[in-house]
């Protein structure tokens, strides 16, 4: 029976990729890198430290700093424009619904913990995790699935145990070479065919995780 869900952040609660991309593409035209959907996908629910290496690949380690935190900047500016950042469809009536039933939920992702944390009791959903998992507490990041066998650890649950919420192709990666099956929301990255079966389930929001959850969760 399922006893934990792991929640990624950024796309999964927080409606912060829609905002992540126009920054992106915002840089690119800044420093004419030419970034497309495409070259996004790779970077998409990965460490910071693996952007860099691939942004280094394109214009040198320097330059690749200088253009990640141009990107901070931007990011930051436009989600000032707009308010703040919002939550995702679905996410308080989820998180209310686990609570409601008594499973364990946790966050598991690569923002950094200060980051993390302030977005989490900003938008009013922190206090329903159990608990976070950050990057920097494993040794690999997505596509690993280091940081999912640890929130699973944490609660010494079992990767049968538990799901993993996520909308990045990395993150299904990850969710799926720890064993744990996936519920994939799709967010600004649509997933190819292929990239499909890396879901146990995809729905449209997490409304419709709700509603797998109240129709099947006795029998997960």
């Amino acid at each position: 029976m399922v006893k934990l869900i792991i929640f990624d952040m950024d796309g999964v609660i927080l409606d912060s990729e829609r905002v992540a991309n126009l920054a992106w593409f915002e840089v690119s035209k800044k420093y004419n890198l030419g970034l497309t959907l495409e070259r996004l996908r790779e970077i998409k629910g990965g460490t910071s430290v693996r952007t860099l290496g691939i942004l280094s690949g394109l214009v040198g380690e320097e330059r690749a700093k200088q253009v990640l935190k141009d990107k901070k900047e931007i990011q930051l500016e436009i989600m000032k424009q707009e308010g703040g950042v919002k939550l995702k469809k679905g996410v308080e009536e989820l998180l209310k619904y686990i609570k409601k039933i008594g499973l364990k939920c946790v966050v598991a992702t690569s923002t950094s913990r200060e980051s993390a944390t302030k977005l989490l009791k900003d938008t009013g959903v922190f206090d329903y995790f159990d608990d976070l998992v950050f990057g920097d507490e494993v040794e690999n990041g997505k596509p690993a699935p280091d940081i999912f066998l640890k929130a699973c650890e944490r609660f010494s649950v079992k990767p049968s145990e538990a799901f993993v919420i996520e909308d990045s192709v990395l993150g299904a990666t990850a969710a799926n070479r720890a064993w744990i099956k996936c519920f994939v929301v799709e967010d600004t990255i649509q997933f190819t065919k292929e990239e499909d079966r890396l879901a146990y389930r995809k729905f449209e929001s997490l409304l419709g995780v709700k509603e797998f959850l109240v129709d099947n969760y006795t029998k997960l």
